[in-house]
Protein backbone atom coordinates (compact mmCIF):
# COMPACT_ATOMS: atom_id res chain seq x y z
CA UNK A 1 0.00 0.00 0.00
CA UNK A 2 3.01 2.33 0.40
CA UNK A 3 4.36 1.71 -2.72
CA UNK A 4 0.99 2.33 -4.16
CA UNK A 5 0.88 5.98 -2.17
CA UNK A 6 4.82 6.35 -2.92
CA UNK A 7 4.20 5.91 -7.44
CA UNK A 8 0.95 8.30 -7.01
CA UNK A 9 3.38 11.03 -5.27
CA UNK A 10 6.25 11.17 -7.37
CA UNK A 11 4.00 11.94 -10.60
CA UNK A 12 2.03 14.62 -8.52
CA UNK A 13 5.25 15.95 -7.19
CA UNK A 14 6.47 16.06 -10.68
CA UNK A 15 2.87 18.16 -11.96
CA UNK A 16 3.46 20.41 -8.75
CA UNK A 17 6.90 21.55 -9.89
CA UNK A 18 5.93 21.78 -13.48
CA UNK A 19 3.20 24.11 -12.54
CA UNK A 20 5.39 26.41 -10.57
CA UNK A 21 7.79 26.42 -12.90
CA UNK A 22 5.12 27.56 -15.40
CA UNK A 23 3.95 30.05 -12.93
CA UNK A 24 7.27 31.54 -12.73
CA UNK A 25 8.59 31.65 -16.48
CA UNK A 26 4.40 33.53 -16.91
CA UNK A 27 5.65 35.85 -14.03
CA UNK A 28 9.09 36.46 -15.05
CA UNK A 29 7.84 37.47 -18.22
CA UNK A 30 5.39 39.92 -17.12
CA UNK A 31 8.23 41.43 -14.67
CA UNK A 32 10.90 41.64 -17.81
CA UNK A 33 8.45 42.80 -20.90
CA UNK A 34 10.48 46.04 -21.84
CA UNK A 35 8.18 48.57 -23.72
CA UNK A 36 9.81 51.60 -25.39
CA UNK A 37 8.12 55.30 -26.96
CA UNK A 38 10.08 58.15 -29.16
CA UNK A 39 11.30 60.96 -27.34
CA UNK A 40 10.69 63.14 -29.92
CA UNK A 41 7.17 63.66 -32.09
CA UNK A 42 6.84 62.95 -35.52
CA UNK A 43 6.47 66.38 -37.15
CA UNK A 44 4.68 67.29 -40.02
CA UNK A 45 4.60 71.22 -41.20
CA UNK A 46 3.14 71.99 -44.27
CA UNK A 47 5.00 75.01 -46.83
CA UNK A 48 2.91 77.76 -47.73
CA UNK A 49 2.04 77.52 -51.91
CA UNK A 50 1.64 80.50 -54.24
CA UNK A 51 2.07 81.48 -57.86
CA UNK A 52 1.78 85.12 -58.48
CA UNK A 53 -0.03 86.64 -62.24
CA UNK A 54 2.07 89.43 -62.87
CA UNK A 55 0.68 91.53 -66.30
CA UNK A 56 3.92 93.20 -67.42
CA UNK A 57 1.69 94.83 -70.91
CA UNK A 58 -0.90 95.66 -72.07
CA UNK A 59 -3.94 92.81 -73.59
CA UNK A 60 -3.66 92.26 -77.14
CA UNK A 61 -6.12 94.60 -78.59
CA UNK A 62 -7.12 92.94 -82.38
CA UNK A 63 -9.57 95.38 -83.39
CA UNK A 64 -9.94 96.67 -86.87
CA UNK A 65 -6.62 94.41 -87.76
CA UNK A 66 -6.65 92.57 -90.70
CA UNK A 67 -4.86 89.13 -91.64
CA UNK A 68 -0.97 89.77 -91.93
CA UNK A 69 2.03 86.98 -92.72
CA UNK A 70 3.83 85.57 -89.86
CA UNK A 71 6.95 88.01 -90.76
CA UNK A 72 5.01 90.77 -89.50
CA UNK A 73 2.76 89.19 -87.18
CA UNK A 74 6.09 88.71 -85.23
CA UNK A 75 6.76 92.55 -85.67
CA UNK A 76 3.20 93.25 -83.63
CA UNK A 77 3.40 94.08 -80.04
CA UNK A 78 3.18 91.34 -77.59
CA UNK A 79 1.51 90.80 -74.69
CA UNK A 80 3.80 90.16 -71.48
CA UNK A 81 3.28 88.56 -68.64
CA UNK A 82 5.53 86.56 -65.43
CA UNK A 83 4.42 83.43 -63.25
CA UNK A 84 6.51 83.53 -60.25
CA UNK A 85 6.77 81.19 -57.53
CA UNK A 86 6.60 83.29 -54.02
CA UNK A 87 5.84 80.44 -51.59
CA UNK A 88 8.28 77.16 -50.41
CA UNK A 89 6.85 74.59 -52.39
CA UNK A 90 7.78 74.17 -56.22
CA UNK A 91 4.90 74.57 -58.06
CA UNK A 92 3.77 73.45 -62.27
CA UNK A 93 2.06 75.61 -64.31
CA UNK A 94 0.22 75.53 -67.03
CA UNK A 95 -0.18 78.29 -69.30
CA UNK A 96 -3.68 78.87 -71.20
CA UNK A 97 -5.72 80.63 -73.63
CA UNK A 98 -9.25 80.19 -73.22
CA UNK A 99 -10.96 81.35 -76.22
CA UNK A 100 -14.81 83.10 -75.58
CA UNK A 101 -17.52 81.78 -77.16
CA UNK A 102 -19.73 85.18 -77.95
CA UNK A 103 -23.31 85.19 -77.18
CA UNK A 104 -23.82 88.75 -77.92
CA UNK A 105 -24.46 88.85 -81.51
CA UNK A 106 -21.32 88.73 -83.07
CA UNK A 107 -19.87 86.18 -84.78
CA UNK A 108 -16.39 84.89 -83.43
CA UNK A 109 -13.41 84.36 -85.48
CA UNK A 110 -12.73 80.99 -86.25
CA UNK A 111 -9.35 79.47 -84.05
CA UNK A 112 -7.97 77.71 -87.08
CA UNK A 113 -7.48 81.86 -88.19
CA UNK A 114 -5.37 82.62 -85.64
CA UNK A 115 -1.92 82.30 -85.31
CA UNK A 116 -0.05 82.34 -82.22
CA UNK A 117 3.74 83.14 -81.12
CA UNK A 118 4.73 82.58 -77.39
CA UNK A 119 7.74 82.94 -76.38
CA UNK A 120 9.49 81.88 -72.66
CA UNK A 121 11.78 84.40 -71.06
CA UNK A 122 13.40 85.60 -74.37
CA UNK A 123 14.48 81.93 -75.86
CA UNK A 124 12.72 81.53 -79.77
CA UNK A 125 12.46 78.02 -80.38
CA UNK A 126 11.44 76.49 -84.22
CA UNK A 127 10.10 80.51 -84.51
CA UNK A 128 7.16 79.21 -82.21
CA UNK A 129 4.48 80.03 -84.93
CA UNK A 130 1.19 78.04 -84.91
CA UNK A 131 -2.18 78.20 -85.77
CA UNK A 132 -4.70 78.45 -82.21
CA UNK A 133 -6.39 75.81 -83.45
CA UNK A 134 -2.90 73.19 -83.50
CA UNK A 135 -2.01 73.75 -80.06
CA UNK A 136 -3.49 70.89 -77.24
CA UNK A 137 -6.65 71.14 -75.50
CA UNK A 138 -7.63 71.32 -72.00
CA UNK A 139 -11.20 69.71 -71.76
CA UNK A 140 -12.08 70.42 -68.36
CA UNK A 141 -13.57 73.52 -68.17
CA UNK A 142 -14.62 73.90 -64.09
CA UNK A 143 -10.72 74.86 -64.17
CA UNK A 144 -11.94 78.39 -65.55
CA UNK A 145 -14.00 81.23 -64.85
CA UNK A 146 -14.95 84.46 -67.23
CA UNK A 147 -16.72 86.53 -64.95
CA UNK A 148 -14.08 89.08 -64.74
CA UNK A 149 -13.90 89.36 -68.39
CA UNK A 150 -18.14 89.53 -69.59
CA UNK A 151 -20.61 87.82 -68.28
CA UNK A 152 -22.58 87.12 -71.66
CA UNK A 153 -19.17 84.97 -73.03
CA UNK A 154 -18.55 81.59 -72.29
CA UNK A 155 -15.44 79.73 -72.77
CA UNK A 156 -15.25 77.87 -76.16
CA UNK A 157 -11.64 75.94 -76.02
CA UNK A 158 -9.01 76.27 -73.59
CA UNK A 159 -5.85 76.08 -75.36
CA UNK A 160 -2.83 74.59 -73.34
CA UNK A 161 0.46 77.00 -74.77
CA UNK A 162 2.98 76.27 -72.51
CA UNK A 163 3.83 74.42 -69.21
CA UNK A 164 6.92 74.24 -66.94
CA UNK A 165 7.59 73.75 -62.90
CA UNK A 166 8.75 77.14 -60.98
CA UNK A 167 11.30 76.31 -58.04
CA UNK A 168 10.41 77.44 -54.27
CA UNK A 169 11.58 79.84 -52.70
CA UNK A 170 13.70 79.92 -49.89
CA UNK A 171 11.42 81.18 -47.72
CA UNK A 172 8.23 83.54 -48.33
CA UNK A 173 9.48 86.46 -46.98
CA UNK A 174 12.85 85.75 -49.50
CA UNK A 175 10.66 85.93 -52.42
CA UNK A 176 13.30 84.08 -54.44
CA UNK A 177 11.63 81.85 -56.34
CA UNK A 178 11.55 80.78 -59.65
CA UNK A 179 10.05 82.94 -62.47
CA UNK A 180 9.08 82.56 -65.88
CA UNK A 181 8.27 85.31 -68.72
CA UNK A 182 6.45 84.76 -71.38
CA UNK A 183 5.58 87.04 -74.66
CA UNK A 184 2.67 86.28 -76.52
CA UNK A 185 1.64 87.45 -80.06
CA UNK A 186 -1.95 86.76 -81.71
CA UNK A 187 -2.54 87.89 -85.58
CA UNK A 188 -4.91 86.60 -88.25
CA UNK A 189 -3.45 84.56 -90.48
CA UNK A 190 -2.92 85.81 -93.86
CA UNK A 191 -4.63 82.98 -95.58
CA UNK A 192 -7.94 84.48 -94.29
CA UNK A 193 -10.70 85.89 -96.58
CA UNK A 194 -13.05 89.12 -96.35
CA UNK A 195 -15.27 86.42 -94.80
CA UNK A 196 -14.31 87.31 -91.60
CA UNK A 197 -15.04 90.94 -91.91
CA UNK A 198 -16.92 92.49 -88.61
CA UNK A 199 -15.90 88.80 -86.78
CA UNK A 200 -14.38 89.02 -83.54
CA UNK A 201 -11.95 87.12 -81.81
CA UNK A 202 -11.36 87.25 -77.92
CA UNK A 203 -9.60 85.28 -75.71
CA UNK A 204 -8.00 85.57 -72.24
CA UNK A 205 -4.93 84.20 -70.73
CA UNK A 206 -4.78 81.56 -67.66
CA UNK A 207 -1.64 80.54 -65.45
CA UNK A 208 -3.11 77.03 -63.11
CA UNK A 209 -0.56 76.06 -60.57
CA UNK A 210 0.09 72.93 -58.92
CA UNK A 211 2.08 71.44 -56.47
CA UNK A 212 5.16 69.93 -58.25
CA UNK A 213 5.19 66.23 -58.49
CA UNK A 214 8.89 66.74 -59.02
CA UNK A 215 11.57 65.13 -56.58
Amino acid sequence: MSNMRLKYRIPLAIIAIMMVVTLSIGSSYALWKVTKEQDVANIITTGCFEVSFIEESNSINLTNTFPITDEKGLKTTPYVFTVKNTCTIDADYTIYLNTLNLTNGKAKIADNLIKYSIVQNGIVENNNVALLNTAPIENDKALFSVTDFDATSAIDTSYKLASGTLRASSSKEAGDGESATFSLRLWIDSSATTAINGQVFEGAVYSIARTSSKK
